[in-house]
């Protein structure tokens, strides 16, 4: 794919943090309602943006959870991995709305949840993205209003259609390369 910030910018996204101070703050201040997706291409920082994001200091206390491949890398209240997600090459839908179910029942009368997805490609590579993408969109009502989500993307395991759907889907993207954040 092209540059991803050119690609961005010719889908009308506009530039508004371009220093690290300034994607930081956007990365401590993601507000509920607000769905962002992270491209990323080294697996440290995305870790690094991942942490900071569930950070309890940013997080405001609330429940953070996180769908990873190693639960001993974030420190997060609620976790599940991957492999709980598929069964015999087939995509669980039910298990991610039952795990985003009781993240929001735990967060009750506490701020949003915060829920990251450390390897939001995987369902790509495991034949799961269409698939994903529908149950993205048509996530339960109160879990989109009630959350901040975190998907992150490895730029490298996407071809460019996909690559496409997936900026196409959010109104937030915050780029590694070059670290920066833009809006739709």
């Amino acid at each position: 794919m092209d540059d991803v910030s050119s690609v961005l910018e010719l889908k009308n996204f506009e530039c508004i943090a371009d220093t690290e101070k300034k994607v930081m703050e956007f990365i401590h201040d993601i507000k509920n309602k607000e769905h962002c997706i992270l491209i990323f291409q080294n697996d440290n920082m995305r870790d690094k943006i991942v942490n900071e994001f569930i950070d309890p200091k940013y997080a405001h206390n609330t429940i953070t959870a996180c769908f990873t491949h190693d639960v001993s890398k974030y420190s997060c209240n609620k976790l599940i991995t991957y492999d709980e997600l598929a069964e015999k090459k087939k995509l669980l839908p039910n298990k991610i709305s039952e795990f985003l179910i009781t993240v929001l029942d735990e967060s009750y009368e506490k701020n949003t949840p915060r829920v990251a997805c450390e390897d939001t490609a995987w369902f790509s590579e495991a034949g799961f993205f269409e698939e994903h993408q529908k149950i993205g969109n048509s996530l339960d009502k109160k879990i989109i209003d009630e959350s901040a989500i975190l998907c992150c993307y490895n730029e490298t395991k996407l071809n460019d259609n996909q690559m496409d759907v997936v900026l196409d889907s959010r109104n937030y993207v915050i780029l590694e390369k070059p670290f920066s954040v833009y809006r739709k």
